[in-house]
């Protein structure tokens, strides 16, 4: 198939022209063609899409080489051949000096169509190798830029040894002379090299097993005399095939580098230092990371071992109590949103043992240029025995005010029960001596006994006053109660009592040791809503000096040991240490005051004993009461309740004073059924009147301490200066402790508490009127 061939031809014979074309086309060329004979025609035609251009050498008005100058001119890259019928080699010479491509003899046309394929071919040739020099001389100065814009020294040796390429910075870095920069020899670049480094034999030895290693890669540091540090890297130039045409010796000066990093050292060593110093929980959030340092404080305070910390801001964000957890975390992302500077809040951390630890946290967030929030440095302080302490304060007021409050309960209701108790007395004087209306009177009795036990409880929990304490048989405490609750609790609780009839006795409160029995069994029973085994034992036991070494409140001796046992839910760890506080409760609300073992504990210790829990939750949990006894009071019977001879008055005056009435009539009523005058007063003044009238008969001053108008300490100090010999016994509902009845002072006054029996009562003024009186 015919080349199709743009041809110009400078020509002034057209037989000349038909024969060049007929040769063209024998060579297997289809020409496309234009033929001139002017040198302005010949311009015309000129153009960069020719593929040859043929000229003759004479022509009327131009030569061939006018033509060949003016192609030079315009600078196309076409083949140019001369054809001339009358050309000498002179000529021929001269034309090929000046840039044709070939000439022919118009005799000889049959070469025509190998000189031109010739031409093409070498056209097409040099067009190439032309090209691919410019994209050498474009990709050597784009390499040389590179080489003069690196930070490092560069330096490129052959196999040899000898000099490829070196940049600027090479010299710089290393202050390497001219002379020796700008030679070829690597050896001395080498040494000069060697002598700026401070240890120069080693970074010798290095280079020549490098060269005598042409495949291995170096990276290494090296220090300089005058103290700069460079990285050196060294590695072969491969080609795509793995050809090694020589190596590359990078210098990069990261003195720097080196001063930064270990600032940076030495600040994150003081940031730890300090750390560890503080008291607070030190952590550092890297927001682009999103991973969390924390302080070795983390592990000491939360109970965490190194391996327990994620790195990531889980380790944080898991821990905070789920309740809090949105609430914290929203501030957290307001504040670094808002572009503030610093964040703080307050919630619950989970520790290692599953408890919650209440923790202020406080950050200080970094920002770099642009605003944009990187890190958060903060510390977290535990506030837990802080908030324990505020909440034993509130407990304590709330106590307090439960004290005032109580107190002013037990006036009221030791006003109630007082006439009660000592009208028991007078209607057990009946002569018929019904035994069904004794039966009731006793029950009246110990009902409203019981009632001055419990007033007195409030007292012994809420103002801390002690109650009556004598020699106690527990088995008999025990075995009452039981009663109680087998008749109360729940059928599918199981009740077994291990109590032996020989336990030792104790010096206690029956009141206050049976309510110590009635919390734990109650406790007992809630924790076990589906029912179980609730078992009541006591046992003796003699605690030596090893048991009291381990044990903090016990101390060496007899004790008797109460247990309380149920097959209930178990006490969780992170709750244990915590059940005696006041006011704590697991249980729902309405369904626990938080006060039941609070007071155990509290009765317990005032009896000098000590409480022991063990606990497995699922399996249930044992409390043990200690309690000191003494063997050597032996197992006589409790004193029967009623005291079968009362002592009697022999007509002695008693002034009575007390303002409410139903006190004053039955205690009146009370003495004069046992032989005594009395006289009533409803306040201190009136009472003041009557003994004035009748100072010298009235025998003893009975007298409320809590009265309006004028007080009982008012009314006794106004007594006295009427009569200092006076027998005085002051009577108040707000003390439920101690001995019911008691001398206060070595001047004659002697003190009863509310509610009192006639018993107590009639011993106690006989006891009065018995003494000598108080000289004066």
């Amino acid at each position: 198939m015919p080349r199709p061939l743009k041809v110009l031809l400078a020509e002034d014979n057209p037989r000349d022209v038909e024969l060049t074309l007929r040769e063209l086309r024998r060579a297997g060329f289809e020409p496309e063609w234009h033929q001139v004979d002017t040198e302005a025609a010949y311009l015309a035609q000129l153009h960069d899409g020719l593929d040859l251009v043929l000229s003759d050498f004479h022509m009327p008005q131009f030569t061939g080489f006018r033509a060949l100058e003016l192609l030079q001119q315009r600078g196309l890259e076409v083949p140019f051949i001369l054809v001339s019928g009358t050309i000498g080699e002179d000529t021929a010479v001269e034309a090929m000096r000046r840039g044709a491509t070939d000439y022919l003899l118009k005799d000889r046309l049959s070469r025509l169509g190998s000189a031109v394929t010739h031409a093409l071919t070498e056209n097409r040739l040099r067009g190439e190798r032309r090209k691919a020099e410019e994209a050498l001389r474009q990709k050597t100065a784009l390499f040389e830029a590179l080489l003069d814009s690196s930070i490092d020294g560069l330096r490129i040796v052959d196999l040899q040894g000898r000099k490829i390429l070196q940049n600027r910075r090479f010299s710089e870095l290393l202050k390497i002379p001219r002379e020796i920069a700008d030679g070829d020899d690597d050896e001395k670049t080498r040494l000069f090299v060697a002598g700026m480094v401070r240890h120069p034999e080693p970074f010798l030895a290095r280079a020549r097993h490098l060269y005598a290693h042409p495949e291995e890669s170096s990276v290494e540091e090296i220090e300089m005399a005058d103290g700069s540090v460079f990285d050196l890297h060294s590695s072969p130039i491969l080609s795509k095939e793995g050809k090694n045409y020589g190596r590359i010796w990078a210098f990069r000066d990261i003195t720097a580098n080196k001063a930064a990093v270990l600032a940076l050292r030495e600040s994150e060593q003081r940031f730890k230092l300090v750390a560890r110093a503080v008291s607070d929980v030190v952590r550092d959030w890297d927001f682009p990371s999103n991973t969390l340092w924390w302080s070795d404080d983390f592990q000491t305070t939360f109970g965490f071992a190194p391996g327990d910390i994620e790195p990531g801001i889980e380790s944080w964000t898991n821990r905070i109590h789920p309740d809090e957890r949105n609430r914290v975390m929203d501030s957290v992302h307001h504040a670094i949103d808002a572009r503030t500077d610093a964040w703080s809040g307050e919630y619950r951390f989970q520790r290692k043992d599953g408890s919650y630890a209440f923790v202020q946290d406080r950050g200080y967030i970094l920002r770099d240029p642009a605003g944009h929030a990187t890190r958060m440095v903060g510390g977290m302080r535990d506030l837990t025995e802080q908030k324990n302490m505020e909440a034993q304060h509130l407990r304590t007021q709330r106590i307090e005010s439960i004290g005032t409050l109580a107190g002013g309960i037990a006036h009221d209701l030791n006003n109630v029960l007082a006439p009660i108790m000592m009208s028991i007395e007078l209607l057990k004087l009946d002569p018929a001596n019904d035994p069904r209306r004794r039966r009731i009177l006793e029950t009246i009795q110990a009902s409203s006994q019981r009632g001055a036990d419990l007033v007195r409880q409030v007292l012994t929990f809420a103002r801390g006053v002690k109650g009556e304490r004598i020699a106690l048989h527990l088995h008999h405490l025990a075995g009452e109660l039981r009663s109680v609750i087998s008749q109360t609790f729940p059928r599918n609780i199981r009740i077994e009592s291990e109590v032996p009839g020989n336990l030792w006795p104790v010096i206690g409160d029956s009141s206050q040791l049976h309510q110590v029995l009635l919390n734990l069994t109650v406790n007992a029973r809630d924790a076990m809503p589906n029912g179980g085994t609730l078992t009541l034992a006591a046992v003796n036991v003699a605690l030596d000096a090893g048991f009291a070494a381990t044990n903090r409140e016990a101390k060496p001796g007899p004790y008797v040991r109460l247990s309380v046992t149920d097959t209930g839910q178990g006490i969780p760890p992170g709750v244990r240490d915590r059940i005696f506080e006041p006011f704590f409760t697991t249980k729902e609300l309405g369904q626990g005051t938080g006060l039941g073992l609070a007071t155990v504990h509290t009765i317990v210790k005032s009896h000098g004993g000590f409480v022991q829990v063990e606990s497995e939750v699922g399996r249930g949990t044992t409390f043990h009461v200690y309690l000191p006894a003494d063997p050597a009071l032996g197992n006589s019977p409790p004193p029967h309740p009623l005291a079968p001879d009362l002592p009697r008055g022999h007509g002695e005056l008693v002034l009575v004073v007390d303002d409410e009435f139903s006190i004053r009539h039955i205690t009146q009523k009370t003495l004069q059924a046992f032989g005594y005058r009395v006289l009533t007063a409803g306040d201190g003044a009136a009472a003041v009147s009557l003994y004035t009238k009748h100072a010298g008969e009235i025998a003893v001053v009975l007298t409320d301490m809590m009265m309006p108008v004028m007080d009982g300490a008012a009314t006794i100090r106004a007594l006295r200066r009427i009569n200092p010999a006076v027998r005085i016994i002051s009577v108040s509902g707000l003390d439920g402790g101690g001995d019911a009845s008691r001398t206060t002072s070595d001047d004659g006054q002697y003190f009863l508490a509310k509610p009192y029996s006639a018993e107590i009562l009639l011993r106690l003024i006989r006891k009065v009127l018995d003494q000598p009186a108080v000289s004066v």
